[in-house]
């Protein structure tokens, strides 16, 4: 635990204002590049390449050396430049930086390639952020890769499992992620129409557990091998219905998080597989196109599905396509043609002006096409027509137009010779298709390119999906504990010793312990990663003054379910079961929100849609069996319009008069809408546990109510919020509900 909160410490202090800086700042080193050239390694040992695709002309490049940062006390050192390009920021492209890094800094024994990492400082808000980057151990250099420019600092740690702590490295991470776990992961999210599932998210909890993983630092602090394990079921209870330790919406919020990185992680890893084999089998490259499109049509994944599908079609489709038209290149095209089309630029006698496309502005072309048809056919097609297009204009030219190509072509190269063209149609078609190949042939390299560029922008998405997760978890708790005291009466626990329970082997327990005071309670703080590392602690435990919480029984225990940004657990001053026992003929159910999947949502909105008769529309095997066996069982009823309406219907307070009866010793039964459900009491928490299962309608519906009096303590009220589920699975479709009512206690 200590060794972890240092770890944090660390993190916080990276993410806010750094101390002990020394020299070094102001050394500026530059140079200047063009589109000839496009790299160059400084004096300072700082090398940058931009590629053929971002310079249009000639540009500055200045590299200031800032002042060294380091934190003797935490054991690491920032040695950081600033990058600028004239005043080029956001680039056209993903470029590479490499900057040495100091060997001699880590602790000895540990590796320097492992004690070191890469980040970039948000000029907005001064803070650093993580950023694409790899280590050459060979070189002792940090490889970055960015597509923006700014101030880039190299990250020293004396000890290498601080780095995981501070620093994403997804390199690292990708190539740790088994390629079979990756193609399953991506399966089930595909043959679930995009719904969330255990194989993503126990791939993300692998992930930040390992060893590379920023969690990882909890394992290797416990020693337990099966940690991993553990957090995956911990991530899955927490999304669980009627999970006893999370409330509902951080539970929610935790798989919706996992999910997301574990899919993204999977089509990263395909995506380095494709880039990094000759030719992919056809097994992948299906399975990877039908993700990208699967991704596309969910909001949330959109970025990363355009990514995705820009890989592929770049990968297949488009490296087929230029593959079979370069082999059509013919040796001589008409010189004056092929001038106009790569390098004339000026006005025509009409008055219209040409430039002829770059290389750089060709790549932009195609990438602008392919994201605006994600759909293969539709980007081939595109292409297709753009380059037919391109390579027929100089045809529509009239004779004055292509004289003045002509002049130009003299005036810069002093050819007397060169006359306007004049071939038949049947010349010019042979003309076209010959010039076509040839700058497929010229293209191809820029295809190339782009597909590294497509994984770069997913690869992004990853690194964002990853720092979501770790926010999450870093989020902070506070935690109130408040005793109901009666008016005019002392506190029933003032004194005594708190702990929460059940604690895992490694966890702290002086952190997770605390005192009653009197009317003031007790209220602490804590990360949910804290937390989660404490073992997720489900109840409090209150032992009397005096008494060993080690290994004295406690005189109270309070189950709770953690919730953000403030968990309130109240004790003693609750109804007994008796009290809360018979009828609430003032109940009230009302519609907090209701979650419909992208899927279901289209399979509902389908034109036959109503659901009512005969099959369903098809389209979706993963939902038609349902839909079929409701047109059967509920003909007549369009299924379609109930379940959207429900939307329409949140806010909205139904009359819903309900009826407590006992069966047993703080147990007891509570019919909602004619569905008898089972509850369970504590009295010590004022919690009514409400569970319902209906085999017949294929329903569930389970929560918590909160009993407490009234003002007067003339009655007692329930309140709580219960998640319902029918016809469909979970992950398509639940709806919140809140339940309240009251009764008058006899006199």
């Amino acid at each position: 635990m200590k060794k972890t909160v240092s770890i944090l410490l660390v993190t916080v202090l990276l993410l806010g204002n750094l101390t002990g800086c020394d020299g070094g700042r102001g050394k500026n080193d530059g140079a200047t590049l063009s589109p000839e050239t496009t790299s160059v390694t400084l004096s300072n040992g700082v090398s940058i390449d931009l590629g053929v695709y971002v310079l249009d002309g000639e540009e500055e490049l200045t590299v200031t050396k800032q002042a060294v940062e380091e934190n003797k006390d935490e054991g690491y050192k920032i040695e950081a430049y600033d990058f600028k390009l004239s005043d080029m920021t956001e680039l056209s492209d993903f470029i590479t930086l490499r900057i040495p890094y100091d060997t001699a800094y880590c602790e000895d024994g540990q590796d320097p390639a492992k004690c070191v990492g890469a980040m970039y400082k948000n000029e907005t808000t001064g803070k650093w952020e993580d950023v694409l980057f790899e280590v050459d151990a060979t070189a002792n250099e940090l490889i970055i890769y960015t597509d923006h420019l700014s101030t880039f600092g190299v990250f020293h740690v004396k000890n290498e499992g601080q780095r995981s702590a501070k620093i994403t490295n997804i390199y690292a991470d990708i190539s740790g992620i088994d390629q079979q776990e990756a193609t399953e992961t991506l399966r089930k999210y595909v043959a679930g129409g995009g719904a969330d599932g255990e194989e993503a998210a126990g791939l993300a909890a692998r992930l930040i557990t390992g060893h590379n993983g920023f969690m990882s630092g909890m394992a290797g602090a416990t020693g337990d091998v099966g940690f991993a394990t553990d957090f995956t079921g911990t991530i899955l209870n927490m999304a669980s219905l009627g999970s006893p330790t999370f409330d509902t919406s951080l539970a929610d919020s935790a798989y919706k998080k996992m999910n997301k990185l574990g899919k993204v992680a999977a089509a990263v890893k395909i995506g380095a597989v494709m880039l990094n084999t000759e030719k992919t089998d056809a097994d992948t490259l299906g399975l990877y196109k039908d993700t990208a499109m699967l991704a596309l049509s969910y909001a949330e994944s959109a970025v990363w599905g355009l990514a995705a599908s820009g890989l592929f079609i770049f990968d297949y489709t488009i490296s087929n396509m230029f593959e079979q038209s370069m082999a059509m290149k013919m040796d001589k095209i008409d010189q004056v043609y092929v001038y106009f089309n790569d390098q004339f630029s000026g006005t025509l006698d009409v008055g219209n002006g040409w430039k002829a496309r770059s290389l750089k502005d060709w790549r932009q072309v195609l990438i602008d096409i392919v994201e605006a048809n994600p759909n293969e056919t539709d980007a081939k097609a595109a292409i297709e027509k753009e380059i037919d297009h391109y390579a027929r204009y100089f045809w529509t030219l009239g004779d004055m137009e292509k004289a003045v190509v002509v002049t130009d072509i003299k005036d810069k190269s002093n050819k007397g010779s060169v006359t306007v063209p004049n071939p038949t149609q049947a010349e010019i078609e042979t003309l076209v298709g010959a010039y076509k190949a040839q700058l497929y042939e010229r293209l191809y390299p820029v295809t190339q390119s782009v597909k590294v560029y497509m994984q770069r922008k997913a690869e992004a998405v990853y690194l964002a999906a990853l720092n979501e997760v770790k926010a999450f978890f870093n989020q902070t708790i506070t935690f109130n504990i408040v005793e109901n005291i009666p008016d005019g009466e002392k506190s029933q626990y003032d004194g005594y010793a708190l702990r929460f329970a059940p604690l895992s082997e490694n966890a702290v327990k002086e952190s997770w312990s605390g005192t009653m005071k009197g009317m003031g309670g007790a209220s602490t703080n804590f990360t949910l990663l804290g937390y989660v590392q404490a073992g997720c602690p489900k109840e409090l435990r209150l032992f009397k003054p005096g008494d060993d919480p080690e290994s004295d029984e406690p005189e109270l225990a309070v189950g709770f379910k953690l919730s953000t940004p403030v968990t309130e657990v109240k004790i003693g001053g609750a109804p007994t079961f008796d009290e809360l026992v018979g009828s609430y003929e003032d109940g009230t159910m009302t519609i907090t929100s209701v979650f419909i999947s992208d899927t279901l949502r289209a399979e509902l909105e389908k034109p036959a849609s109503s659901e009512d008769s005969g099959k369903s529309s098809g389209g979706d095997g993963f939902l038609d069996s349902i839909t079929d066996e409701l047109n059967e069982q509920y003909a007549g009823c369009d299924i379609a319009d109930v379940l959207l309406g429900l939307e329409e219907q949140i806010g909205v307070a139904k009359e819903s008069p309900f009826t407590l009866s006992k069966t047993g010793e703080n147990v007891g039964i509570l019919p909602l809408n004619d569905s008898p459900g089972n509850v369970t009491y504590d009295p010590t928490s004022g919690i009514l546990k409400f569970n319902m299962n209906d085999a017949e309608l294929k329903s569930s519906m389970s929560g918590e109510l909160r009993a407490g009096y009234n003002g007067d303590k003339s009655g007692v009220v329930l309140s709580g919020e219960l998640k319902m589920t029918a016809l469909f699975p979970e992950s398509d479709f639940y709806v919140m509900l809140k339940l309240d009512g009251s009764k008058s206690l006899k006199p």
